[in-house]
């Protein structure tokens, strides 16, 4: 089998393998779509607090069975259709014992670290495998990584049916959030974004979104929630700029979201903490997700719920073998949200 190696920063080599065997509650399974993140452009450039190469990347993956060796997964045999969950937590901690395996004091995260989905075969633990229906399009199943973060993000702000939404940044995952939050009967879903394509994909995509640089945006978003604000507000760009926006949004006893992690790990301008003591708002972090919410984000798949916009996000497709190309088109090209690499047949 063949498999994409970081070898050093920026550069990915083919490397032949034997197809691997699964040990004890473990399986093997053919990677067929694997997807470019944002945090996976952060690693390929040596800008991940921990990641190193030489490895494997890649923590966005659907495939096929191939192989299982397990008595617990009785629901799983060779065939079929799955998603494999990056996390890998030891499963005896107190986060582990509570099904928040993201909070594992000694998480694993496969493709940030640990060899990840960027190969044609990969051995995964039997318990982080969650099924797809066996006619799922296995183009919208390559997108249930991004949607299980909206799907886990959407859960953990509380929102509830009929709160309006405020959403800083329009990438995939900002997108996701806002479509997830429609779909659990948001009202009001506004995304704010500085990039026209991005704007416009986002509008394409049936939401709210503004140009988040006009003198009167802040106005705006106002007019729209009759001069509430926003109930849940998620900051996704990670960027001083779209955190400080987000704080204006957040209506009183509101909650907001932090989804994106600035590159520092800090806001270098601070926190204008009042915007969340006057309005008596929570300001909640998330980590990564649960395998709870994977499954989650694959029933909404496999019921078809948003197979229209989700196969709309799917921008490009690279074999294997143009894997750097595919990285170059993720990053440079601001009209496409997820960047794809076929790893092998549907």
């Amino acid at each position: 089998m063949k498999k994409l190696v970081l070898t050093d920063i920026e550069k990915l080599e083919l490397v032949e393998e034997p197809i691997p065997v699964p040990g004890e509650e473990e399986a093997v399974v053919r990677v067929v779509y694997a997807g470019i993140c944002g945090s996976d452009m952060h690693i390929i450039r040596g800008q991940h607090p921990t990641a190193r190469p030489p490895f494997v990347m890649g923590h966005e993956a659907c495939g096929v069975v191939t192989a299982i060796n397990s008595r617990r997964r009785t629901d799983i045999k060779v065939g079929d259709k799955v998603a494999m969950h990056a996390v890998q937590g030891c499963g005896s901690c107190a986060g582990c014992r509570s099904g928040r395996e993201n909070l594992c004091k000694n998480i694993k995260i496969m493709g940030a670290g640990i060899d990840g989905f960027y190969s044609e075969y990969v051995r995964v633990r039997a318990d982080r495998l969650i099924r797809f229906k066996d006619d799922v399009d296995m183009k919208i199943a390559a997108l249930v990584e991004p949607l299980t973060v909206a799907v886990h993000d959407v859960r953990h702000s509380g929102l509830q049916a009929g709160e309006d939404v405020y959403i800083a940044g329009a990438g995939t995952i900002g997108i996701l959030i806002g479509l997830f939050a429609k779909l659990n009967g948001a009202a009001n879903v506004v995304l704010g974004e500085i990039s026209p394509d991005r704007i416009k994909i986002a509008r394409e995509l049936g939401l709210n979104c503004l140009d988040s640089s006009a003198e009167d945006f802040v106005q705006q978003c106002s007019d729209i929630t009759g001069g509430e604000m926003f109930d849940r507000v998620f900051e996704v760009t990670g960027f001083q700029g779209g955190f400080d926006t987000a704080l204006k949004m957040i209506k009183r006893g509101g909650a907001m979201v932090q989804v994106g992690m600035p590159g520092s790990g800090r806001f270098d301008s601070g926190f204008h903490v009042n915007a969340i003591i006057f309005n008596e708002a929570k300001y909640v972090g998330v980590r990564n997700h649960t395998a709870r919410s994977m499954e989650a984000a694959a029933k909404v798949i496999n019921d078809g719920l948003m197979d229209e916009t989700l196969r709309k996000i799917v921008s490009a497709i690279y074999p294997k073998e143009r894997g750097i190309e595919a990285f170059e088109k993720a990053r440079a090209d601001k009209s496409v949200l997820k960047v794809l690499i076929q790893f092998g047949e549907e």
